[in-house]
């Protein structure tokens, strides 16, 4: 008989069991977790799957296979050795992982997980006895002692029901859900606002402060005492959604029934679940989550409330700390959050708190996950070390959750500390102020000290089962290190710091990469490096200044760093304005010095203001017609200063002004009795002066030839004679004649003879000729002083005579002549300024564009035509006539007038005294060896007043002997000839100031004719006239006066 292979019948006797074994000595056991009931429903779910998998049996009978196999050769090799040997031995592993598998995997049993936190529970079957004997009876231990740290703890304060401090994240979760109405919430606002207010202002009021911040558990009792029928707020609704105007009493009745009503919480109720982890779909769990806000608020404050009533506080407290409670430093940093909790401890405990439930529940899903592939190993010679490890794995896990509930107690014994203060404050607003906040804080404590228990179970494990449960507290720490890192972080970014500083590395790091492909890195490492030059020159450049300044007397000697920087910050700060960009300088107490604005107006000029610390300064308005430029007072009054239009030259103004002056002038005399005295006058100086016998020679001819237009004109006085005394009349005066003038009832007419001859006239042709007479003089007159020679005579001849007001005309005219653009600027200024207040009525910035815009539209938008009109304005305004309205005289006569007062001014002379005095003093010190080599060889010379003031009056002067024709320039023909034939030698005056003999002050280019040329500009030659700075002046007036205009030729 063949004998049988007893390995062979073993493993096949296995196997067959194995396959045909059935469910027996099935377990039913319960699982209890705290805050992770979807990983580990899932994971037992799993292993019941894979248990259950016929793919997963044949590896199993593989793998036993494999074992037989590895088994059988370690023995045949140890038997070559020549080791000794038991038989059979190899079979121990196999058989003991086969009977350990048969007696504990192949029967399946039920495990229940129940999760009391959540109130939530799921059965699982098909779950192997080993698996469901194993969680059960190492989580019924931990269970057993949750049970007993809960019998010690307080009420409303059990682990099982309060794991991981969830309560105080489902009371923080109540800050931010409300109910979702608005208009109850806006109605609310106006109540407080109007009603509440005045109730507790109200003399004999029952309603305080203190009551609402501290003592009250029902803000709407306290609130039902504002209700007053006399006092009117606003309420808003669906229909009004504008609102209306009611009484408080009406408006409370509307309110009290909106937040007094339990069903309009539900959302927000929902809102504040779904945050603390529940389902707000399933009733069961969101009975559970009211029940742990009422239960936790209890605990902590002593106070039994409703969830809604939580909810319904912590709103209306919000309202009122908006408007009562904001001044109240406590207050205000509960609820603004308190920023004493450091960035890093609240980011770690908020993240650590939220994330050890599940790091735990994952930890749990991978002990159970991992047990199929152990079990592989149970027919192998590690079937203790798989053993081992699914063993270490449970006694883990049941350690951490027994270590978690210890730390929970303590937790929950420092809580009940914690909201000390909001215990004494009832629901008042600064108990629902403070909840949210002492919630962070506990939820941040809860997750730093739960982090802790990950260590306390890794070394019970440790010291249990020295396999298995070490490998899974690494992988828990791990995972705990990389939640507490992405907590530090998160938690910095609840500061405004850590988010800004978070930002700026964000724009620094985009910035980077965006210039990177554009600029090499040696040109992006130099611009970093001139940045700090930049910002070290800075620096010396403000300390050089802060000593200038202190030299000076500017500033006070010991300015610190930090003033100056202050005071540097303070020059010039731009501002953007709704009309425009501010510049505004300030002194370092803080008071304005300088304010400057800019301003673009509707008509599209440009207006730049500028004031002092007094509030005073000047305007200026720009435009493309022209400009205007104000005097500013303190209380924003404008004065127009200057104006000037594009288009029309202050030149041409100034020499209409004097023309008006002539014609003014020569009006006054015409018909004045004073005519006759300065003609006489003339006529006597004309015999011995050359200046008067050229304007009487002027004067004459100019008469003659308009006498002879008058007489030839038909609405003449001749015309009124009689016909034969009209016609000798005009025989002699065709014969020629010097003068023609009328007394006694006749006209008598000179001759080129001096022969006389007289007419008989009647009354009214003698009254008319005395008008032709008259306007014959004045524009003979006004002809003759078109020279300012003849103007210059006509002007000492008039005040000889006594002419005053003839004088008068003629001074400023001959003023005017030699200042005219001056004259022109001020006269423009007035035309602007004068013709704004006629058509406009005031003289307004506004108003004075508006004429502006005017004359320059009149100038280049109107052809021909505008340019009459300006030039009738002009006239109208400057003959004091005015514009066929009102008078111009006043404003004509006082801008005259205030020019040649400014021009003529002693203090303007004394000021320029002085700017020379205090150049003279400045540069007193200057010598020839204290400068470089100069390019020019002209010798400095110390300024002062009378050198520059009277030799420039002497020239005025000497201008003036020239414009008589008694000076050194001819322009009559026989002085011409006289200068010709070299027969003339009268020469020039010397001048009897002594500052014209001072050596340095001639210099060629300045008094005789340039004679270089470079690049199309006239240079003076630069040669002095007068030997060097150490030469003396010379002796005579010819050799000192040679080389200049004065030298005798």
């Amino acid at each position: 008989m063949k004998r049988i292979n007893l390995p062979i019948i073993t493993a096949a006797s296995i196997s067959l069991y194995l396959l045909s074994a059935g469910p027996v000595f099935a377990l039913d056991m319960e699982y209890y977790t705290y805050g992770g009931f979807n990983p580990i429903t899932q994971a037992f779910t799993k292993i019941a799957l894979i248990f259950s998998d016929s793919g997963y049996q044949g590896l199993l009978f593989v793998i036993m296979v494999l074992g037989l196999i590895a088994g059988v050769g370690a023995w045949l090799a140890r038997a070559a050795t020549g080791a000794r040997v038991i038989p059979l031995v190899w079979a121990v592993p196999v058989l003991f992982g086969a009977v350990l598998y048969l007696a504990l995997f192949v029967p399946k049993g039920n495990i229940t997980v129940y999760d009391p936190v959540l109130n939530r529970f799921q059965t699982i079957g098909q779950v192997p006895d080993a698996v469901v004997f194993t969680a059960g009876f190492l989580n019924k231990i931990e269970r057993g002692m949750v049970d007993i740290i809960d019998t010690a703890a307080a009420p409303d304060a059990q682990y099982s029901s309060t794991a991981g401090g969830i309560g105080f994240k489902a009371l923080e979760s109540v800050k931010g859900s409300a109910p979702k109405n608005n208009y109850a919430r806006t109605s609310m606002i106006r109540y407080v606002k109007d009603c509440v207010t005045f109730e507790l202002l109200r003399p004999g009021t029952t309603l305080s402060l203190d009551d609402l911040r501290n003592n009250t558990s029902d803000f709407l009792s306290d609130l039902n005492a504002a209700v007053n029928p006399a006092v009117y707020t606003v309420y808003y609704d669906a229909v009004h959604p504008e609102g209306t105007n009611v009484t408080c009493t009406s408006a409370w009745n509307s309110l009290q029934p909106i937040y007094a009503n339990p069903t309009n919480y539900d959302e927000a109720i929902k809102k504040v679940c779904s945050k603390a982890y529940f389902d707000p779909s399933n009733a069961v769990e969101l009975n559970t989550c009211k029940t742990l806000l009422a239960s936790t608020l209890n605990f902590t404050t002593g106070t039994a409330t409703t969830p809604e009533k939580i909810i319904q506080q912590r709103q209306i407290s919000e309202i009122l700390y908006n408007f009562y409670f904001q001044d109240d430093y406590e207050t205000s940093i509960l609820m603004e959050s308190n920023r004493k909790i450091t960035s890093t401890g609240l980011g770690i405990g908020l993240t650590m708190n939220e994330w050890i439930p599940i790091i735990r529940a994952v930890m749990t899903a991978i002990a159970i996950g991992v047990i199929p592939f152990l079990v592989l190993f149970l027919f192998t010679p590690v079937v203790g070390k798989a053993v081992s490890v699914m063993f270490g794995f449970f006694v883990f896990l049941t350690t951490w959750g027994i270590t978690d509930a210890v730390i929970h107690g303590a937790a929950m014994d420092y809580a009940s500390y914690a909201f000390e203060d909001m215990r004494q404050s009832n629901l008042g607003v600064y108990a629902m102020a403070a909840f949210p906040t002492i919630s962070i804080k506990l939820l941040a404590m809860f997750g730093v000290i739960r982090s802790a228990g990950i260590m306390l179970a890794s070394f019970f494990s440790m010291m249990l089962i020295r396999f298995g449960g070490h490998a899974l507290a690494m992988l828990a720490g791990n995972l705990s290190r990389i939640v507490q890192s992405a907590g530090a972080q998160a938690g910095q970014l609840l500061t405004p710091e850590g988010t800004s500083a978070a930002m700026n590395q964000q724009v620094r790091a985009a910035g980077l990469l965006a210039g990177m492909p554009e600029h090499r890195f040696s040109n992006m490492a130099a611009a970093q490096a001139w940045s700090t030059h930049r910002s070290v020159g800075g620096y010396s450049a403000a300390m050089n200044t802060k000593n200038s300044l202190q030299e000076s007397g500017r500033i006070p000697q010991g300015t610190s760093d930090s003033e100056m920087a202050t005071m540097m910050a303070s020059a010039r700060v731009s501002a953007g304005t709704g009309s425009g960009p501010v510049e505004v300088s300030t002194a370092p107490d803080g008071s304005t010095t300088r304010t400057k604005s800019e301003t673009v107006n509707p008509d599209g000029s440009t207006t730049v203001t500028t004031t002092g610390a007094s509030g005073d300064g000047v305007a200026v308005d720009t435009m493309a017609e022209g400009r205007a430029a104000y005097s500013v007072d303190s209380s924003g009054n404008h004065h127009t200063t200057h104006a000037a239009v594009n288009g029309l030259n202050p030149v041409t103004v100034g020499a209409m002004a004097q023309q008006q002056q002539i014609v003014a002038a020569s009006n006054s005399l015409g018909k004045s009795h004073n005519w006759q005295l300065a003609m006489d006058s003339a006529k006597r100086a004309s015999l011995t002066s050359s200046e008067a016998h050229g304007f009487t020679s002027r004067l004459d001819n100019s008469m003659r030839e308009n006498w002879q237009r008058a007489i030839n004109d038909k609405s003449s006085f001749v015309n009124t004679m009689e016909e034969n005394v009209r016609t000798q009349f005009s025989s002699t005066v065709g014969a020629g004649f010097k003068r023609i003038f009328s007394a006694g009832g006749q006209l008598t007419v000179v001759g080129q003879n001096n022969e006389k001859v007289s007419f008989n006239v009647s009354e009214d042709t003698a009254r008319a000729f005395e008008n032709t007479a008259a306007q014959v003089r004045s524009e003979s007159l006004q002809q003759t002083l078109q020279d300012s020679k003849s103007l210059d005579y006509m002007t000492k001849l008039a005040k000889q005579v006594g002419a005053t007001e003839a004088y008068s005309y003629l001074r400023d005219a001959r003023e005017m002549q030699s200042s005219t653009e001056s004259y022109g600027a001020d006269l423009t200024t007035a035309l602007v300024r004068n013709y704004t207040t006629e058509r406009y009525g005031n003289d307004s910035p506004e108003n004075i564009r508006k004429t502006i815009i005017d004359f320059n539209h009149f100038l280049t938008q109107q052809g021909s035509q505008g340019v009459d009109n300006m030039k009738n304005i002009v006239t109208g305004f400057v003959s004091g006539n005015g514009y066929g309205w009102g008078s111009t005289a006043n404003a004509v006569t006082n801008t005259i007038t205030g020019t040649r007062e400014r021009a003529q001014d002693q203090g303007f002379k004394h000021d320029v005294g002085m700017a020379a005095s205090v150049a003279g003093a400045k540069t007193y010190g200057i010598k020839d060896d204290t400068l470089a080599t100069p390019r020019s060889s002209t010798p400095l010379d110390n300024p002062n007043a009378a050198s520059v003031t009277d030799p420039a009056q002497d020239i005025r002067n000497r201008n003036r002997v020239e414009e008589s024709g008694s000076g050194g320039i001819h322009t009559t023909p026989g002085e011409l000839a006289k200068d010709i034939t070299g027969l003339n030698k009268g020469a020039p005056p010397s001048p009897t100031n002594d500052y014209y003999r001072n050596h340095s002050f001639y210099y060629e280019g300045s008094l005789v004719q340039p004679q270089r040329q470079e690049g199309g500009i006239v240079l003076p030659s630069g040669r002095i006239i007068h030997g060097d700075a150490n030469s003396a002046p010379s002796g005579t007036d010819k050799e000192f006066w040679k080389g200049s205009v004065f030298e005798k030729k």
